[in-house]
């Protein structure tokens, strides 16, 4: 047994290792931001970091430790490995997780029901193909809940409510959409358990934040609630196409076919799809403890515990689905992300009670088929996508951006924003990435302004693109401009005034 767990490290770290071979140039949104901002911090060593190449920021204010320990690393390791450093951090949270179960259960059995389980969870592997504090966010609130769950079911020693808080304080310094779920948890968690505890790590993690961050949290609060605002506000614009949905050139009615909260049951049930696919144990999990407990198993504490845990997460991943006005807090299907560990968890510890029962080989083999064909839909996707990755094309695109005069660039898609403001070294006309989203509303998540209004206030010079994106009401208000092709992205460069 102990082979198998040894075997199942590397194995799993060879699965989300493999989509870089489909990527070469390449991939994710996230990571060309954090890059830009690890090396602005390592070159200027202050914070908050001043990066005036996005013209649409005011303040980058987000969670402070990620940046600052990537800017730690040695340059040479960073810029060699930074983009696998997001699959480290995941496997170092697998290697917390089977090692917990181990230590909880006594079952090296259930460690490597736990391991297999979270290694094959789709989203773990699409998500961390890209540099990001994700990851760590999720790292920390684990280790703080098995500090909470040591006090409160264990018996384990004052001074872990120290360490419960440190690591709480740590969540909050991270990674924000982890401490939104973390506060719904404790106080959903109190009002169930009538435990004041839990309701005081709320207060208790704030503190611990603002001291570990030396008060740069409070930055960080402001730039939260300002996104929050935001996307109360334009939730609805989450995957939209900028220009054929916008006021000014798109039609009454129209829904592109990437956006994520479309009109209809069917798209609702999409979304559910989204929530499910990406991490089917969670649903899948939760059934068999409901199976369990009609066919009259009686769970442990630990079990209940870690049932409860995996049964808030996937609670708030569908309440930020469905629920209009909690869709401000991020899409639902993310969450899934962080409930890959107690539902790993919560499976392994139940294995040796329940593991010869039909509904519990049942679910589990399900839930790996389920798990297989969500991750080949990805393996395609990604192969022909033109926002999840760079490909050679764009690649050439953007080099040949680097080597033009300085210019303020604008991107449609606005994927590529993050990737041109790096890979280029071009300002570019994109924000969102802490305070200030009144400056990016003009221009996302659709564009409120007439082009030739946009390339005026703000200055483009350069417009980057792909063919029959963009509509030729859209083309024809362009300035004057020489077009060079790259396969079939199109850059525009401005040479004269607006018509």
């Amino acid at each position: 047994m102990l082979f198998a767990i040894l075997f199942l490290l590397p194995a799993a770290l060879a699965i989300r290792l493999a989509p870089a071979l489909l990527v070469p140039h390449g991939a994710g949104v996230d990571q060309w931001y954090w890059k830009t901002y690890i090396e602005t911090l390592r070159r200027d060593r202050r914070m908050p970091v001043r990066m005036p190449q996005f013209l649409l920021d005011e303040g980058h204010w987000y969670p402070p430790f990620f940046p600052w320990l990537m800017a730690r690393l040695p340059a040479v390791f960073f810029d060699r490995y930074g983009t696998q450093l997001a699959v480290f951090i995941d496997m170092l949270r697998m290697a917390l997780l089977v090692a917990a179960t181990w230590l909880l259960s006594g079952s090296a059995g259930a460690a490597l029901v736990a391991g297999v389980a979270y290694a094959i969870t789709p989203l773990l592997i699409t998500y961390n193909i890209q540099l990001n504090p994700r990851g760590m966010g999720a790292l920390f609130m684990d280790a703080m809940w098995l500090c909470v769950a040591g006090l409160l079911l264990q018996d384990a020693p004052a001074w872990f409510w120290c360490l419960a808080l440190f690591f709480a304080g740590m969540v909050l310094v991270t990674h924000k959409m982890a401490m939104q779920l973390f506060w719904f948890t404790a106080l959903v968690g109190s009002a169930l358990t009538a435990d004041i505890r839990l309701v005081l790590l709320v207060p208790g993690s704030v503190v611990a934040a603002l001291v570990l961050s030396g008060g740069f949290y409070r930055l960080t609060m402001r730039a939260h609630w300002d996104t929050v605002k935001f996307w109360s506000r334009h939730w609805k614009g989450n995957g939209v196409h900028p220009v054929l949905e916008s006021p000014v050139y798109g039609e009454p009615g129209y829904e592109s076919p990437g956006k994520f909260y479309r009109c209809g049951a069917r798209a609702s049930l999409r979304r559910l799809q989204f929530v499910i696919g990406f991490n089917p144990w969670m649903p899948t999990v939760l059934c068999i403890g409901v199976l369990g407990a009609w066919h009259g198993h009686d769970f442990t504490v630990l079990e209940a515990w870690a049932f409860a845990w995996l049964a808030l997460t996937f609670a708030f991943a569908l309440l930020t689905t469905i629920v209009p006005t909690m869709r401000a807090l991020g899409q639902g299907y993310l969450y899934g992300y962080n409930g890959s560990f107690p539902a790993s968890l919560a499976l392994g510890l139940i294995w040796e009670s329940l593991g010869d029962t039909w509904y519990w080989q049942l679910g589990a083999l399900a839930t790996v088929v389920a798990c297989l064909v969500a991750l080949a839909a990805y393996f395609r996707a990604l192969r022909a996508s033109r926002t999840m990755k760079i490909d050679v094309h764009l690649d050439a695109a953007m080099q040949r951006l680097a080597m033009l005069p300085r210019g303020a660039v604008m991107c449609l898609p606005q994927h590529w924003h993050d990737a041109v403001a790096y890979r280029a070294q071009q300002p570019v006309l994109f924000g969102g990435h802490g305070y200030g989203y009144h400056l990016l509303e003009p221009v996302f998540p659709v564009l409120r302004l007439p082009v030739r209004e946009i390339v005026a206030r703000y200055g483009i010079r350069y417009l980057l693109t792909f063919e029959n994106y963009l509509p030729q009401r859209f083309l024809d208000e362009l300035p004057p401009a020489d077009i060079e092709t790259f396969g079939d992205y199109r850059l525009y460069r401005f040479t004269g005034p607006m018509p």
